[in-house]
C-alpha cells in the first residue's frame, strides 16, 4: 500500500513539472511573438516612411525636370512593352 501511495505521488509531482514545463514553454512562445509583432510593426513603419520620402523626392524630381521624367516614362514603357511581348509568346 506504501509503494502505491508513493507510485501515485511521483506521478503527481511528475504531471505538475510537465504542467509547469508546458506553461513555461507557452510564455516563451508568447513573448517571442510579442516581440516579432513589435519589431514587424517598427519595420513597416521605417518602411512606410522610407518609402514616402523617395516618393517625395521622385516628384521633385521630375517637377523639375519635365522633359527626362517623359523620357524615362517612354522608355521604361518600350522596355516593359518588349519583355511582356517575349513572355506572352
Amino acid at each position: 500500500m506504501a509503494k502505491k501511495k508513493k507510485d501515485k505521488t511521483t506521478s503527481n509531482n511528475s504531471k505538475k513539472v510537465s504542467e509547469s514545463s508546458e506553461e513555461n514553454k507557452r510564455e516563451h512562445l508568447s513573448k517571442n511573438y510579442e516581440m516579432l509583432i513589435k519589431r514587424l510593426k517598427e519595420e513597416r513603419d521605417n518602411l512606410q516612411t522610407e518609402m514616402n520620402h523617395e516618393y517625395r523626392e521622385a516628384r521633385r524630381y521630375v517637377r523639375e525636370n519635365p522633359e527626362e521624367g517623359v523620357l524615362i516614362a517612354f522608355a521604361g514603357g518600350i522596355v516593359l512593352g518588349y519583355v511582356l511581348g517575349k513572355l506572352g509568346k
